[in-house]
């Protein structure tokens, strides 16, 4: 059984879209969001954990492949390597990730 402290637990049980930005990923192309996802993973400073929301339309029937798996592999390699604390998928569509502060 997995542990979490109690805020990461009731972070996990309810979505919080409390965010520090938006990036709007509606209507464009794998290569373009993921370019303006590394430019938020490794371009912005802070000073403390920041939290975005890359939102993008969710799945509709018959619309092909959404912009879900491609961004979210991203998010994924960003929370190995430690830019990233963690990455949810968002209710409404696209993931909300929380990233790490930078040391200046």
């Amino acid at each position: 059984m997995p542990f979490f402290e109690p805020d990461d637990a009731n972070a996990l049980s309810t979505e919080n879209l409390d965010v520090s930005q938006v990036f709007d990923l509606n209507g464009k192309g794998a290569v373009e969001a993921l370019a303006l996802v590394e430019a938020a993973l490794h371009e912005q400073r802070r000073d403390e954990e920041v939290k975005l929301w890359f939102k993008f339309d969710p799945p509709q029937p018959g619309g092909g492949e959404t912009l879900f798996q491609p961004v979210g592999r991203r998010l994924r390699d960003a929370i190995k390597h430690g830019h990233a604390v963690r990455a949810m998928p968002a209710q409404g569509g696209g993931w909300i990730v929380r990233l790490a502060a930078k040391v200046r």
